[in-house]
């Protein structure tokens, strides 16, 4: 077992708190970790925020105070590098995962394919808002790429975040919907209709890295360590993700 922080390090009665930023479609793994990690050390309390990566990349920018960055977009990732917010040091690829297109199980329009999406029956279609919700921006970059955009952008319906979409299909409000594989196996309502060709959109990966004005450097390094251990990484797995070697 890894020992977060040693009784000796703070008072007795001290609680850091360390706030992370992480992508939605992490929810599930690391409601998981959280409960791990304070149920192995009693002076630090690890807060989860989720939302779309992009939102939480501005939030960043702008100077919230959160602690550690485990983002589901590249771009809005390397954003915050750039503009000298994340420790370039202290940050790494960690996982990856598959765009699938899914559907109500109890839905009344089945269909198998996403070019299905263009059939009269199909009216609403949730994607992530694209400018914030990096799984909506795969799906609108793949939909693009299979010159299907323009034909459907006026049944897509926008989410805030990938969770928003699956929860949509799982209400059976909408048609059909993308989210991360990762979120449609984590539901009995929703079946996965087709995965995305990886050809068709950039890479999914999920950088995370440790905000540079952290006021916890120590807490947030341990918390960061742990997230990226052999431990975290089975249960990441678990989950469905894979884990990036490098």
């Amino acid at each position: 077992m890894l020992t977060l922080f040693s009784a000796c390090s703070m008072e007795e009665d001290d609680t850091v708190e360390i706030q992370v930023a992480a992508a939605s479609s992490m929810q599930d793994a690391l409601r998981d970790l959280e409960k791990e990690i304070e149920n192995q050390e009693e002076h630090i309390d690890v807060v989860f925020q989720f939302g779309g990566s992009g939102s939480l990349q501005r939030q960043i920018e702008q100077g919230a105070p959160f602690d550690i960055f485990l983002s589901a977009s590249e771009a809005d990732f390397n954003a915050l590098v750039e503009a000298d917010k994340i420790k370039p040091e202290q940050a790494e690829h960690l996982l990856t995962n598959d765009l699938v297109l899914i559907q109500p199980t109890n839905t009344k329009t089945p269909i198998d394919a996403v070019e299905e999406l263009t059939k009269a029956n199909i009216a609403t279609i949730a994607i992530g808002t694209p400018e914030s919700v990096p799984a909506g921006t795969f799906a609108k970059e793949a939909l693009e790429n299979m010159h299907m955009w323009e034909e459907l952008e006026d049944n897509i319906v926008q989410a805030r975040s990938v969770r928003q979409v699956l929860t949509y299909n799982e209400e059976n409000s909408v048609d059909a919907g993308f989210v991360f594989k990762t979120d449609a196996e984590a539901s009995n309502r929703v079946e996965t209709r087709e995965t995305i060709s990886a050809n068709l959109h950039a890479d999914i990966l999920y950088p995370i890295g440790i905000v540079r004005d952290t006021d916890h450097p120590e807490a947030a390094a341990k918390i960061y360590d742990y997230l990226v251990s052999d431990e975290a990484k089975d249960v990441y797995e678990a989950y469905g993700y894979e884990v990036v070697e490098e």
